[in-house]
């Protein structure tokens, strides 16, 4: 299910949720392409695995967005998918949780880059603010030990009195 088929509504976000819920088959499957995961993986030989890399990334996302987000219910939803093609799952969440463990992290992120750039490819033009994609900027500040060496690279806010505050690094994201 990509996000370009789906009805813009008025809770957009619940409803997308809910329909990634009710498919009997794990999320994301349509987004996320074997080439792509493949791309994040390691080239070492893997055992024949139910928990491959790909199913147990799709087990942890349909983890994530469920209303009950226990490792049980996650393997579950395996077994349910995995019954159509007659294969035996032990409901035994430790194979799952280690495999989960086995995830690169770097793989996370990259697909959830790859993704959203993907999707934002696809945006049907009423969602843009005046024709054009809104980016969101976070920032913070972070206070450092008050050493010369600080004050000379970060020094005080012109708005505080002189030996009251410590220097300030501002962050984006």
């Amino acid at each position: 299910m990509s996000i370009c088929t789906i009805n813009l509504t008025k809770n957009h976000a619940k409803s997308v949720i809910e329909k990634l819920q009710s498919k009997k088959e794990l999320p994301f499957q349509d987004v996320l392409s074997s080439e792509a995961i493949q791309k994040y993986l390691p080239n070492t030989p893997r055992r024949d695995r139910i928990f491959s890399p790909e199913t147990t990334l799709f087990s942890f996302l349909s983890q994530v967005i469920s209303s009950d987000q226990s490792c049980q219910a996650a393997v579950v939803q395996v077994i349910a998918q995995l019954a159509d093609e007659s294969k035996e799952v032990s409901a035994n969440t430790a194979a799952y949780c280690k495999a989960r463990a086995r995830l690169p992290e770097d793989m996370l992120s990259g697909l959830a880059r790859e993704a959203a750039e993907q999707q934002e490819k696809c945006v049907p033009p009423e969602w843009l603010w005046r024709g054009r994609h809104v980016k969101l900027i976070d920032g913070t500040c972070i206070s450092m030990p008050d050493t010369p060496e600080n004050q000379a690279v970060y020094p005080q806010p012109d708005t505080q009195k002189k030996g009251l505050a410590s220097p300030l690094l501002g962050l984006l994201q």
